[in-house]
């Protein structure tokens, strides 16, 4: 299993608050539609260091390889709505694709 990681700011003008809302609630919408979709996590951002380079929020997916993530982004009509959702909350953004090694899980098993 593999996870793409993606960081993300708000778009200009817009409030932590409202770009939260939208993040969670309906591009998270769209993202659960992905086909082979194996998992997804949103991480609002508290602090970063330094404080002037912070994202305002880390997402996470998970899918069987990133062959089948490049697939199901690529997927219609679910790219036509993610490109289109995006525009609508997102400044900025960055990902990238991790396999995890846990040493140390944390308490919930998460």
């Amino acid at each position: 299993m593999i996870k793409r990681v993606s960081f993300l700011r708000r778009k200009e003008g817009m409030d932590r608050e409202a770009f939260l809302a939208h993040w969670t609630g309906p591009h998270a919408a769209i993202v659960r539609q992905l086909p082979g979709l194996r998992g997804l996590r949103f991480g609002r951002v508290q602090s970063w260091t330094p404080e002037e380079a912070a994202w305002d929020g880390v997402g996470e997916v998970w899918f069987d390889s990133i062959e089948a993530a490049h697939e199901a982004f690529a997927t219609e009509p679910y790219l036509a709505m993610l490109i289109a959702d995006r525009k609508l909350f997102i400044g900025e953004a960055q990902s990238c694709f991790v396999e995890e090694q846990t040493v140390v899980p944390p308490p919930d098993g998460r």
